[in-house]
Order: structure tokens, then C-alpha cells, then sequence
């Protein structure tokens, strides 16, 4: 609910909603809650009903004594509304966000039109459109973001990292996921790093810009990483880059306008001094949820900054990797790496229980048999 009101906001359409007044107004409405829910909920031209179970057991008056209390009084209002106007509904639609069976809307308001705002970027323009004519705005420019389709022959070569974790990666750099921050949490050794090389030549084929920020370089300050953010994005960020490169809120106001992807990587994050990761997560990982376009990966030791930080909690997605320890899994990346081990009769059960499953070790230890030297520990 939050991130489509942000989203409408950031097309210049005005909002209500009380998780935004309450950002704004720290002390919350001087009238109370009750009177500033009834207020809007009778005075605004447009009405989006977010769809839940939650608010339809309220609307249905299912829901248990003292749950749902704002809903409940909504819904009351919206009821006497549609019984006054004999059932012709001039301002209220519904937004489905999650999957929810049509069957499970209320019969009184399953006729009106509904639009599921974060499914394609047609039904974004449409809810837009529809916002846009009833509150009779002009030049309202829809906040749609222009996303690639997926590559289908591109085959990460990272192992049985292919089931979950490419999977969450691809569907975030085609749109195709509501979580744009994935957390990938590891000790060294499980491929955090080689999941983010991959990650940024996908995304370079897909002609996504890409900006990379290993922590295992000494950034001397903030200016560092704006300085790397100007030189990978700046010809993106024409204000931020503009004015020198240095000025956050330029990045931010351009980040927020961007109608294409951008992808931010972020390596070794455990490395960070606690000001580097105090100013990421308040200036970065806080914005992604506002800024459509923005999507990033972090990689590093647990724990990882806290994925249900208010601010970015609805757009982030912890990724743990394990070790990987069944031989089966490993196979179709021996073949594709060294194709000479069959000759070689090498056991793999049995490397992989030498290796402990640990795909760095694992992959040492080929490279010996193979004949070639160990990988440097990054």
C-alpha cells in the first residue's frame, strides 16, 4: 500500500494515506485518527481500496472485536455511500497488490473496475489514467518504469545457485519482482561475490547501467562513493553529475525520476566502516521503496543490515546462502568446467563431502585436480 501511494505521489498525484501523514506529521492528525480516516474517506474523489482479506473481513464485519478498527469505519462509510447513491459507484476502485481470488472480494464490490497496479506497467497506466481523469489533473506523466524482458539463453554458471537465488535476480531486473533489495548473506567461500559478477553481466546485457562498490577498498569517505556512483551512473543522474558529483540529495532527486533501471552492488558489505553502512541504508536502501527504478543486491557476512528497517522492509529479500551438498547439483558445472574429469574418474560424492559443500573449497579442489592453481580468497 505504501509503495503505490509513494509511486502516485512521484507522478505529482496527491495522496492520503496515514503511514505518509504520520511521516510528515510525527504527532499524527490533531482530530484524532477516527475523525481524519472519516474525513477522507468522505471527501476524496478518488478512493482505492487496497485489497486484503484483512480489509474484506472488516467490510464483511467478520473480523474479530477490536481488529480492523479503521477499516471497520471505512468500510461503514463506503457502504452508506454506495446504499445513497443506489449502488452507482462514481469513486471507488480496488488496487489488488498480493494474489487474491476474485471470489474472495465481496459480491457489492466485485463489479467495479479493479487494476493490479504492480502486475504490468499497462495496469499502472491505467489506474493513472483513471486517477488522473477523476480528479481532472493535466500532464501527469505516468510513473511507469521501462524494464527489459529476461534473456533466455543466458545460463549462469554458478552451480545450483540457478533454483533460487538467479531466479530472484533475473525477475528483479525484468520488473517481475516486488523486492528490489536481495540481501545475500554468506561467510566466505559461498559465492556472494561470483553470484554479483554474474549479476552485473547480466544486467550490462541487458543494457541495464550498473554501479559496483566493493568494501574491501578503503574508501576514504562519502564523497568516495558518490565520486563512483558519478563516474558509473553520472551520465544517468544529469543534475547529480551536473553539480559535481558530490551532493546526495542531487542523487536522490535523480535516481527518483530515472523511467529505465539501474542496478547498485554492493560487495563485502560487512567491510564498511559503521558511517558507510549508517549512510547506505539511510540514504540508499531507504529510497529504493520511493525510487521505482533503483534496484540493488548486498552481499556480505551475517548479519547483514536488518531487512525489516521500516523503511525498506517492503522491498527487500534475504537470500542465505548454504553450502551445496549433493553431488547431482555439482555435475552439470564439472561438465561445463572440466569436461576432463570423467577421464579422470574423479568421485564426486566424495569431493564433495572433502569440500564440505563450501563452493569455494569445491572449486579449489577441481582446479588442483584440474591441474591449475587455487583461487586467491577474496
Amino acid at each position: 500500500m505504501r509503495q503505490l501511494a509513494l509511486l502516485l505521489r512521484q507522478a505529482k498525484i496527491p495522496v492520503e494515506l496515514d503511514q505518509l501523514y504520520l511521516n510528515e506529521h510525527a504527532g499524527g492528525p490533531n482530530e484524532g485518527w477516527p475523525q481524519w480516516c472519516e474525513h477522507h474517506a468522505n471527501k476524496c474523489e478518488a478512493v482505492l481500496i487496497v485489497a486484503s482479506r484483512g480489509w474484506f473481513a472488516s467490510y464483511e464485519r467478520k473480523e474479530a472485536p477490536g481488529v480492523g478498527c479503521g477499516a471497520a469505519a471505512e468500510a461503514a462509510l463506503f457502504q452508506q455511500y454506495l446504499y445513497d447513491e443506489k449502488g452507482e459507484n462514481l469513486r471507488i476502485r480496488l488496487a489488488i497488490i498480493d494474489d487474491l481470488p476474485k471470489e474472495e472480494i465481496p459480491p457489492r464490490l466485485r463489479p467495479w473496475q479493479s487494476y493490479k497496479p504492480f502486475a504490468s506497467s499497462g495496469e499502472l497506466d491505467r489506474l493513472v489514467a483513471w486517477v488522473t481523469q477523476q480528479l481532472g489533473l493535466k500532464d501527469v506523466e505516468s510513473p511507469t518504469i521501462r524494464w527489459p524482458k529476461p534473456l533466455p539463453d543466458f545460463e549462469p554458471d554458478i552451480a545450483n545457485r540457478h533454483l533460487e537465488e538467479w531466479p530472484a535476480i533475473r525477475d528483479m531486473l525484468s520488473g517481475k519482482l516486488k523486492q528490489r533489495i536481495l540481501l545475500l548473506e554468506a561467510e566466505s567461500g559461498y559465492g556472494k561475490s561470483e553470484l554479483l559478477r554474474q549479476s552485473m553481466d547480466y544486467a550490462k546485457r541487458l543494457g541495464i547501467p550498473v554501479c559496483r562498490l566493493d568494501f574491501r577498498a578503503n574508501f576514504s569517505g562519502v564523497d568516495e562513493i558518490l565520486g563512483r556512483l558519478d563516474t558509473d551512473l553520472g551520465q544517468h543522474l544529469s543534475n547529480f553529475s551536473r553539480e559535481g558529483g558530490n551532493k546526495t540529495h542531487l542523487l536522490i532527486k535523480d535516481l527518483r525520476a530515472l523511467r529505465g533501471p539501474v542496478l547498485l552492488l554492493l560487495d563485502s558489505f560487512e567491510k564498511a566502516s559503521g558511517v558507510f553502512q549508517d549512510w547506505v541504508c539511510q540514504n540508499l536502501m531507504a529510497e529504493v521503496e520511493g525510487t521505482l527504478a533503483m534496484t540493488m543486491i548486498v552481499a556480505g557476512q551475517p548479519p547483514l543490515p536488518d531487512a525489516w528497517d521500516i523503511r525498506w522492509r517492503a522491498v527487500a529479500q534475504r537470500l542465505p546462502l548454504g553450502p551445496i551438498n549433493e553431488a547431482a547439483l555439482w555435475k552439470p558445472w564439472i561438465e561445463k568446467r572440466y569436461p576432463g574429469f570423467r577421464e579422470r574418474e574423479v568421485d564426486l560424492p566424495t569431493l564433495v563431502m572433502a569440500s564440505g559443500g563450501v563452493p569455494k573449497t569445491f572449486s579449489d579442489l577441481c582446479r588442483v585436480i584440474a591441474g591449475q592453481p587455487a583461487l586467491p580468497t577474496r
